[in-house]
């Protein structure tokens, strides 16, 4: 047998797939170059990764799917000036981890210029959340970061979406004969990204959460996503507070930066134009709705004490009634699991085979006939062949005889008896009542070995 030829990743060539890849790197590499805008550089080394990323694939793109020669040159000059820029610049100015980090963001864009399969887009997205995961972690990261990171998860979201979509498209083409339309293609992609999005936010937002200011590791760098502001500028352990733990102020509203701690941010130094003016209004539509919401607050903290200081009155009686709710609610699964199993009919069965087959309690005569046929009637009816009312007693006992027709003489001499007596002139002898209850008592010993209905 000759050996399988290796799979390959299927070629990509989905213009918006390389936007969002592109979108995906750079707002990872923004975020990072967001925790040093105290030193005024992030307007330049955001253009800076912008460029890097933005022709690196440019040059995948042009590729359509398969590599080559220019690609694989560019790949090379780009590996020989990230090496350049490793060396004279990013350790010199950041030392590692940083450094590291912008090392892994250069050995990306050279990978980028021969991006043209499946495979390569994955890499890029791990690559890229690696990135957003090490700036998320950071001391100086806070909530101001958001900014980047929730367009960052935006952008993966899209960029995944957008490839397979575009795959399923290409496979409709294959087979059949129209070329389909982009437009359409376009808004499926639109609309399953926002369905992806807006059903992650709505399980986060009915998941209970830790609140931010104490998500961090002891023995790594903590995350300080939730809080208003670091402690100190560009220190962990100042006042006791950059690690999150038990120095970190409790943030009001749940974890939430209040309109000061907003205005404070807005007002750090080199925090971009754009972002400033979006949290001061962020900070101006927050003090709106506490204002407008603060009546209906003192009422519901009114309301709440109220609660509170019944359940602390009533809480003996509560508890009583909830136990007596619980035993009620066994009472009645118990009788509903009876019902279903037939016990009553089981039980009804046994008292019937006391009184009449082993105590003779029953009436003299053709009553006592009637008692015996009844008892015949429940016993099949426990065995599960209760009687039709639509049933006279022969049908009744064809259909009975027809199923169990080891006991079939048994059941025709009860019926017997019991049309002689029931609608014929002649009335019961004790020696009739005898032999009836000596075939009721065959039957009952049966019972056991009576097959189930189909």
């Amino acid at each position: 047998m000759s050996p399988a030829a290796p799979r390959t990743s299927p070629p990509l060539t989905y213009r918006p797939a390389y936007i969002g890849l592109f979108a995906a790197l750079f707002l990872a590499a923004v975020c990072n170059t967001f925790l040093d805008i105290q030193y005024g550089g992030f307007a330049f080394e955001s253009l800076f990764w912008a460029l890097v990323f933005g022709l690196t694939l440019r040059v995948a793109w042009r590729q359509q799917g398969v590599v080559s020669a220019a690609g694989q040159k560019a790949k090379k000059t780009t590996l020989i000036i990230g090496i350049l820029l490793s060396f004279l610049v990013f350790m010199p100015m950041w030392g590692f981890p940083r450094a590291g980090l912008a090392m892994l963001a250069m050995l990306q864009a050279v990978q980028n210029c021969v991006t043209v399969t499946r495979r390569g887009l994955h890499m890029g997205l791990l690559v890229s959340a690696v990135m957003a995961m090490f700036a998320a972690s950071h001391y100086r990261a806070d909530w101001t970061m958001l900014f980047y990171l929730v367009p960052y998860l935006i952008a993966v979201v899209f960029t995944l979406t957008a490839e397979q979509i575009s795959r399923r498209a290409a496979d409709l083409r294959q087979h059949s004969l129209s070329e389909g339309a982009s437009r359409g293609q376009g808004f499926a992609i639109a609309a399953a990204t926002a369905a992806i999005l807006i059903g992650g936010a709505t399980l986060y937002s009915i998941t209970p959460q830790v609140t931010w200011p104490y998500l961090y590791w002891k023995y790594g760098q903590p995350g300080q996503l939730g809080e208003a502001r670091e402690s100190a500028e560009g220190s962990p352990h100042a006042g006791g507070q950059g690690q999150g733990g038990e120095g970190a102020p409790e943030l009001p509203g749940g974890g939430l930066p209040s309109p000061a701690d907003m205005r404070a941010a807005a007002d750090r130094k080199g925090m971009p134009q754009w972002q400033a003016a979006a949290i001061r209004q962020l900070a101006d539509a927050t003090e709106g709705v506490q204002r407008t919401l603060q009546p209906l607050q003192v009422q519901l903290d009114a309301l709440l004490q109220r609660l509170k200081d019944w359940l602390k009155a009533h809480w003996q009686d509560l508890l009583q009634a909830l136990l007596w709710l619980m035993l009620l609610a066994l009472l009645i699964a118990a009788w509903l699991q009876l019902r279903e199993a037939r016990a009553g009919l089981w039980l009804l069965a046994r008292l019937d085979y006391l009184r009449l087959g082993v105590l003779r309690w029953h009436a003299p005569g053709s009553a006592g006939v009637l008692a015996y046929y009844a008892a015949m009637q429940r016993l099949m009816e426990a065995q599960g062949l209760p009687r039709s009312p639509k049933l006279n007693s022969r049908e009744y006992l064809t259909q009975v005889s027809r199923l169990y027709a080891h006991v079939r003489p048994e059941l025709h001499a009860l019926t017997d008896m019991f049309e002689q007596v029931r609608y014929g002139e002649t009335a019961a002898t004790p020696t009739d009542l005898n032999r009836i209850r000596a075939h009721y008592r065959r039957l009952y010993r049966h019972a056991d070995l009576l097959a189930p209905p189909p």
